[in-house]
């Protein structure tokens, strides 16, 4: 599993405003067949990042012809920076070292 990471902090007193636009974006953001799994985090201590949303691919191209895509990039180009400040992305690939070993020996 892929994972871009954008890490975003609201603009000063407009937390609610980036949550009504997140709301009119969401379908748009889940509709793709390349996203596998989409989650976001509010930092419980409001501290930077105060947002975490992260973009679940199968591979890094799958993640690349998502964020392509005319509609996907028109957020995130055109409205992701009049809606959030701070903006950072990370690309991260899954790995199981410190994955709960269901199955364990005498």
């Amino acid at each position: 599993m892929i994972k871009f990471v954008y890490e975003i902090d609201y603009p000063l007193g407009h937390k609610r405003a980036y949550l009504e636009w997140v709301r009119s974006i969401a379908e748009t953001l889940q509709a793709p067949s390349e996203l596998k799994r989409l989650t976001s985090y509010d930092n419980v201590y409001s501290a930077t990042p105060q947002r975490v949303v992260e973009f679940g691919f199968d591979s890094t191209e799958d993640g690349a012809r998502y964020f392509e895509r005319k509609e996907i990039s028109r957020i995130f180009q055109g409205e992701l920076p009049s809606h959030g400040v701070n903006i950072r992305v990370n690309v991260l690939k899954s790995l199981t070292d410190y994955a709960k070993d269901t199955v364990t020996g005498p």
